[in-house]
């Protein structure tokens, strides 16, 4: 059982015009009246002004109560909005610790919100995805597991492999009526393959739903002056990378990252790669470009209109790859499954983007398992449950057994039950204060 009390800044470090501290635990309201001389009406924010026990002052600003379990830990909370000056943070938390107050590590707030039950595991993972999202998409999917879509599905999967349990149990009672034990076996079969089949769709969408939340990659790839650099330019709409009609201008690997459509993108720019009258510096930039076309997601295969597609290029293409026919505006013309650019034409780039972007939702898209952890558990469920048929053949306390460590692995996925190592790894990732 928690005993002890923490605090930590809530907001964002550094000088603001306002800081948010949050205290939770047993001593919360003593700290409160202390710091403020009252406690105040619960959930209603009221100035006050904040002294040292010696009597000096701290601040002026506002104070909200909230008594547990009423609040976001489940504990009694107490959220001091101050100036954000560090003179004033300094003030604030020695005079905290000296009231029995200890500084909360990362996650520490969370983890206590977790431990009594004001959400489950799946939440907290999704409440840390909320604060790392970047775009509307990785939002979606955050809030998603935030308000339990993944806890709720578990939880209907876990009540459905009880009920299939106790039909077998209902088979056993009757093991001599005629026909009986065979109707209840079906009647849980056909239950066990519904669960089958929604864990399977989920794992289908696992992997889009991991790389939306890490991001996607898109690297520029052709040979030297195929206006790769132009490209990406435009693309990023910025002046990123030197463009220039000499050979071998971009040596390195020059990226940046935009939000195209909901999907974070980082955009590669990569060195020209050919295969004659090569430097040892531009070798070593052609090594790093290939490496980064094998790494990413999606390529934009570049090579001028009026030149013949490089071999090599050709071959390096996969499935969703876009291939460019690049300086359209010198001449030239384009195969039939490639698009024509000419830079500086909005209309052209607009029409690359959006093809970009439908390619990306075939890449990633919101989903129940964007992480590791999920895809585990359910996946050694779906094992389990595939196992289920053959067990209950031989007896049905062995189907039952099947059903029953499926339904713990679906248990671990919600945190009903899980070890200090995968709670620390979770908790861990957010930021103190929270």
């Amino acid at each position: 059982m928690t005993t002890s009390t923490i605090f930590a800044r809530a907001s964002g470090g550094g000088r603001a015009g306002v800081a948010v501290f949050r205290i939770s635990g047993p001593l919360a309201a003593s700290a409160l009246s202390s710091l403020a001389g009252k406690i105040g009406q619960p959930r209603y924010a009221q100035r006050a002004t904040f002294r040292a026990r010696s009597g000096d002052t701290i601040d002026d600003g506002l104070t909200l109560w909230f008594p547990g379990p009423a609040s976001f830990t489940g504990e009694d909370v107490v959220e001091l909005h101050i100036h954000g000056s560090p003179a004033v943070e300094l003030m604030l938390s020695a005079e905290l610790q000296a009231l029995g107050c200890e500084p909360a590590g990362p996650g520490a707030f969370t983890m206590r919100a977790f431990s009594n039950g004001k959400f489950d595991l799946t939440q907290a993972e999704g409440l840390a995805d909320l604060l790392e999202a970047e775009t509307a998409l990785q939002h979606k999917q955050a809030m998603q597991h935030y308000s339990g879509a993944l806890r709720e599905r578990a939880d209907s999967w876990r009540a459905s492999l009880i009920e299939a349990m106790a039909m077998l149990e209902a088979s056993v009672d009757f093991p001599d009526e005629e026909g009986v034990p065979g109707e209840i076996a079906n009647g849980a079969q056909s239950v066990v393959q519904r669960i089958i089949t929604d864990l399977a769709d989920v794992l289908a969408g696992a992997s889009r739903a991991q790389k939306l939340a890490e991001g996607v990659t898109v690297a520029i790839v052709g040979p030297p002056n195929a206006g790769k650099s132009s490209l990406f330019n435009e693309i990023i709409n910025e002046e990123r990378a030197i463009v220039s009609d000499e050979a071998g201008t971009t040596r390195d690997v020059v990226s940046a990252t935009i939000e195209l459509s909901g999907h974070r993108v980082t955009i590669l720019d990569t060195a020209g790669i050919r295969t004659d009258g090569t430097t040892l510096i531009e070798e070593e930039g052609i090594k790093r470009a290939t490496a980064a076309a094998e790494r990413a997601d999606l390529r934009l295969l570049c090579s001028p209109a009026a030149s013949a597609v490089p071999a090599w290029l050709d071959s390096l293409k996969r499935t969703g790859d876009i291939a460019l026919r690049t300086r359209a505006d010198e001449g030239g013309h384009a195969e039939a499954d490639q698009m024509l650019f000419a830079i500086n034409q909005p209309k052209v780039l607009k029409a690359l983007l959006g093809t970009i972007s439908e390619r990306l939702d075939g890449i990633a898209a919101p989903g129940l398992a964007p992480s590791d952890r999920h895809v585990a558990l359910i996946s050694e469920a779906l094992q389990w449950l595939d196992k289920f048929e053959q067990a209950a053949l031989l007896a049905p306390e062995a189907g039952s057994e099947a059903l029953r460590l499926a339904s713990r692995a679906l248990e671990a996925l919600t945190g009903r039950i899980a070890t200090d190592d995968v709670l620390d790894d979770i908790f861990s990732s957010f930021c103190i204060g929270k």
